[in-house]
């Protein structure tokens, strides 16, 4: 069983209004970033919010995914993943592996989140990460045995910490459209503009 996590508890302080919920063809980016995931092979998806929570709830309720709120959402994006690992982890004590997806990268599609699966299922490898703009980040898969090192991160940082300290566990996965995030009104102007949206 994969699990896929939507990190989507961040305040988004850049843009000034919670930029989850502009519209992106009719619905929400956080409902269409959601949508997106279930539609893929992954198995479950659980949604962690934090800041404008209450707001937020109801573009997830309703969608077949389960959500779970950070109350520690302010002490960083660490927090996000413990509380997004912990909750796949009571949903099904078949968990191979978690998929770790930031709410504000609409431009990744199913495709993209089935690429990733794919290649854990054909390599075994621990880690599969997404490769764009000469680096690598999420979307990235992790497997079980990897999950500790998940829980106990600390501070406002991610999981590349995690890739850093295993390289020889690590396969990339060319994804392009992960580069794009919407951080400030022009991201979202531009990502509105572009018609990659699908």
């Amino acid at each position: 069983m994969i699990t896929a996590i939507v990190l989507a508890a961040g305040a988004s302080t850049r843009m000034g209004v919670p930029k989850l919920l502009l519209p992106l063809k009719g619905k929400s980016i956080l409902r269409h970033v959601t949508e997106t995931a279930l539609t893929s092979t992954c198995d479950a998806v659980v949604v962690v919010l934090g800041a404008h929570a209450e707001q937020l709830r109801g573009e997830v309720e309703g969608t077949g995914a389960s959500i779970v709120i950070n109350p520690d959402w302010q002490e960083g994006l660490s927090t996000s993943i413990r509380a997004g690992v912990e909750a796949a982890s009571s949903l099904s004590e078949d968990l191979e592996a978690v998929l770790l997806l930031l709410a504000d990268q609409p431009l990744v599609t199913v495709e993209t989140i089935d690429r990733l699966i794919q290649t854990f299922r054909a390599t075994g490898k621990a880690m599969i990460a997404s490769a764009y703009s000469g680096t690598m980040g999420p979307p990235i898969l992790f497997a079980r045995p990897l999950f500790i090192e998940l829980l106990t991160l600390e501070g406002d940082k991610g999981a590349k910490d995690v890739l850093a300290r295993y390289p020889e566990q690590v396969v990339t996965v060319p994804a392009p459209e992960a580069a794009v995030d919407i951080d400030t009104i022009e991201d979202y102007r531009r990502v509105i503009d572009s018609g990659e949206i699908r």
